[in-house]
Parts: structure tokens; C-alpha cells; sequence
């Protein structure tokens, strides 16, 4: 986010933490409902995020910066295993928010 901009002219404006109103309801099964929307959370993101890799993948490759082998043969260290720890805890934490609330 760019503190230095105006709220409006930020072109990452803060997303709300929380929902209003009712969720939407599918079927007649409350926690049906909960597993329908963890699953349109897990598509959205992966959709999202592979799109996001293939273009730096490809970005990265076109500049002659990585080899598409590099990048099938990385293994972090142990402060970036961490980090990606963090990461997926956060993600899980969005995930199955549903469940949570």
C-alpha cells in the first residue's frame, strides 16, 4: 500500500476484514454451505496465485534472470522456509475463516 496517496487514489485500498450481513445460503445444510464457500476460497486463490507464477516464471525466463530449472530444483533456506510458514498460516487462516466466525 502507498501511505504517501490519498485513501481513493491508493491502488491497493485496505479490503474489509469482515462481512456484511447474512451469508449467502445454497442448500438447506449450513455446514455444506461452509465447505462450498472453503472450496470457492481454495479455487479462487490457486486460480489467482498460478496465474501470478506463470507470469513471473515466464518474466523471469524471458529475461534470461532463471531457468524454469531453477526454479522445479529450489529448496529455501531455513529463514525462507519460515517465512513460508507464516505465509501459509495466514492463507489457512483466511481459508477456513467459515468455520472460524
Amino acid at each position: 500500500m502507498y501511505s504517501h496517496l490519498p485513501h481513493k487514489a491508493d491502488p491497493n485500498p485496505p479490503q474489509p476484514t469482515t462481512l456484511r450481513g447474512r451469508r449467502p445460503e445454497f442448500t438447506d445444510d449450513p455446514m455444506l454451505d461452509r465447505l462450498y464457500a472453503i472450496t470457492l476460497a481454495l479455487v479462487t486463490e490457486l486460480s489467482v496465485t498460478r496465474a501470478r507464477v506463470d507470469t513471473l516464471e515466464r518474466l523471469l525466463e524471458r529475461k534470461g534472470l532463471v531457468d524454469s530449472s531453477e526454479v522445479e530444483n529450489f529448496t529455501p533456506d531455513e529463514s525462507e522456509a519460515a517465512k513460508r510458514g507464516d505465509i501459509q498460516q495466514q492463507y489457512l487462516d483466511r481459508i477456513f475463516r467459515v468455520l472460524t466466525e
